[in-house]
């Protein structure tokens, strides 16, 4: 009965998600971001956290066009190493880099979270940050812990890597700005 339910959470198919998952939530912060700079550009309050915010959502890209590059950019790497992953299945020994990039992934859906409650309303990304994201991350970790191709010691190891990623991920921003002028 067990193997029926997990039917269609095969481990290769979990993996294959995630750059669609990525490109769901990476449309849902291309479509709405422009909308979200211009509305609050005046009208929140400047506390300490909103002026961060916004300064931190400006320099990684206002205009759709900027975001857009920026997604493409992490898009990539997510397929590469997606790709990589799900080819040499079943050697666990290849899930360092691929948890890395996941780890940034599922940490980032948290910032949407926490914008939410900064802005005190709706922020993008944060519906498929918590609808989408979140419990197919869980998922993921789950079924990988599960299957044992990863397990604590990994997770532990794949921290430096996972904080390596963020700067290379966040060079995307640089060529939205250069690219979309």
């Amino acid at each position: 009965m067990q193997e029926i339910l997990y039917q269609p959470f095969k481990i290769a198919t979990i993996i294959w998600l995630f750059p669609i998952i990525f490109m769901f939530h990476g449309l849902e912060e291309i479509i709405t971001n422009e909308g979200f700079m211009t509305k609050y550009k005046n009208k929140v309050p400047k506390t300490f956290l909103v002026n961060i915010t916004l300064t931190m959502k400006k320099k990684l890209g206002a205009k759709s066009v900027q975001l857009s590059i920026s997604i493409a950019w992490i898009l990539i790497f997510i397929s590469v190493i997606t790709i990589m992953t799900a080819c040499l299945l079943p050697i666990a020994a290849n899930f360092l880099l691929f948890i890395a990039i996941f780890n940034v992934f599922f940490l980032q859906a948290f910032s949407h979270i926490g914008q939410t409650v900064i802005f005190q309303g709706y922020t993008p990304g944060v519906i498929t940050a918590l609808f989408i994201v979140i419990p197919y991350s869980l998922l993921t970790y789950y079924r990988l812990f599960e299957l044992g191709f990863i397990d604590g010691h990994l997770l532990f190891k794949s921290i430096p890597l996972t904080i390596l990623m963020v700067p290379i991920l966040l060079m995307g921003n640089i060529l939205g700005r250069k690219l979309s002028r």
